[in-house]
């Protein structure tokens, strides 16, 4: 009678090789996961009646040569402040862009140059006009894209008298999700975003309220963070002329607290500027 017998130690072996085979086939996908390509400037702004020329650097931050493709929108943010393609209007800035080259072959680490030209087709109206250029990476063979790496650049260019008006309709702090939220109307022919500097710290190193606001330069766009919690920038989507939104700014506290905290604010949105102290009581 015939019978087969495998030794342990080959099974052992197997086993190994195909972990091996495994993580590699991991890495590998890993690495085509991570993005390849960078955009800088990461937003323009300008004013095509002094300079009507920008220019966007790509870069190829991969082992393997590159092919990008540049296209054009129109847009704006729905209710829920996420991205909306539109469609073209006559005044609508992706009308007028003129994008050179529209094709990109980037060797690796290296970078090519894109070129913007504006040049309305009609008589441009006062106040904001905007475009979404987008830089999208083709797969190996050409064909099909590969939407995880699409990156765009908002575009946005003034024309004439541009307005930036605002009505702070509330503002609050939500320790819960550790957000400040803004309920904003834009009333001028341009967007308005809260652009200010905040600081969070631990109630018992805080001071008072003064102390607190001292810490924070809003014409330097500074804070003095030593000993806090959390502080910058606040970083905001835009609202847009004739709109009335709820936008977001985060405040990355990291600690876990279980002791009172609190947090200032100074922003300017539009014309206005504003400051605030919240005092958030934890185990009272």
């Amino acid at each position: 009678m015939n019978s087969s017998y495998v030794q342990p130690s080959i099974i052992k072996m197997v086993f190994i090789i195909m972990l091996g085979v495994l993580f590699c086939a991991e890495m590998n996908a890993a690495q085509n996961l991570e993005p390849k390509m960078a955009i800088s400037p990461s937003r323009i702004e300008m004013s095509p009646e002094k300079k009507a020329t920008e220019s966007i650097t790509v870069l190829n931050l991969g082992s393997e040569p590159m092919q990008v493709e540049v296209y054009v929108q129109n847009w704006d943010f729905d209710a829920n402040n996420n991205y909306r393609a539109l469609p073209p209007n006559e005044q609508s800035l992706d009308q007028w862009l003129i994008i050179n080259p529209v094709r990109l072959s980037i060797p690796a680490k290296s970078q090519q140059t894109v070129r913007l030209a504006v040049r309305p087709r009609v008589k441009p109206e006062d106040g904001e006009h905007r475009a979404m250029v987008f830089f999208r990476q083709l797969n190996q063979q050409g064909k099909g894209f590969n939407f995880k790496f699409n990156v765009g650049v908002p575009i946005y260019a003034n024309f004439g008298e541009v307005n930036r008006e605002a009505e702070l309709l509330g503002m609050e702090f939500d320790p819960i999700k550790l957000r400040f939220v803004f309920d904003i109307l834009s009333r001028g022919n341009a967007y308005v975003r809260p652009e200010g500097v905040f600081i969070a710290m631990k109630a018992a190193q805080a001071g008072t309220d003064e102390d607190l606001l001292e810490r924070l330069d809003l014409n330097k766009m500074s804070v003095n963070n030593l000993g806090s919690l959390a502080g910058g920038k606040l970083a905001a989507k835009p609202v847009f002329a004739g709109n009335r939104r709820q936008i977001t700014s985060p405040v990355p506290i990291k600690e876990i607290l279980n002791e009172s905290y609190v947090v200032a604010i100074k922003v300017k949105i539009g014309s206005q500027t504003f400051s605030e102290v919240y005092r958030i009581n934890i185990g009272e």
